[in-house]
């Protein structure tokens, strides 16, 4: 029999994700989804794979598409450089690959599936669609980068497109 303050301590750690339907994708090693706790949101994480980035000026055009069952309002926020531009620009400078997010909003009961991932045009993972009735959304980010000294000088620009 579990203890009160167990079960106390369970329900104040996994309380946020206890229900919470994380869809399954074909995506490993490109696509996360993280909780952040400190803000109690959702996000999922992209990653580019190594083949994107191959000169000194590269511009990475990356889109997502993910799905939700039912009729729902908007549930992804815009996608952005990852974890901020400063700290993308140091971490590809040191060989990282380049990395982009997007955040869940308004979800209770299931995060959305992603159901393709391309970076500038080249497809990089897609799972299953749902079945009818479903809602969709496209999230887009422009990323360009220039090396200067052999040091990133990222401009990162956000077209945010839907």
């Amino acid at each position: 029999m579990m203890s009160i303050t167990l079960f106390t301590l369970l329900v104040l750690c996994a309380g946020p994700t206890l229900g919470l339907l994380v869809p399954q994708h074909n995506c490993d090693g490109h696509f996360s989804y993280f909780y952040k706790q400190e803000e109690q949101t959702y996000i999922g994480i992209f990653t580019a794979p190594t083949f994107s980035i191959v000169s000194s000026n590269a511009v990475l055009n990356w889109r997502a598409t993910f799905e939700s069952e039912g009729k729902r309002d908007l549930f992804v926020g815009p996608m952005k450089t990852y974890p901020n531009e400063n700290d993308a620009a140091t971490n590809i400078g040191r060989g990282m690959p380049a990395e982009t997010f997007v955040e869940f909003v308004n979800i209770t009961t299931a995060l959305p599936k992603l159901i393709s991932f391309y970076i500038n045009n080249m497809l990089v993972c897609s799972s299953a669609e749902y079945k009818y009735p479903k809602t969709r959304v496209t999230v887009r980010h422009h990323m360009t980068l220039t090396v200067k000294n052999k040091r990133p000088n990222p401009m990162f620009q956000n077209y945010g497109g839907y």
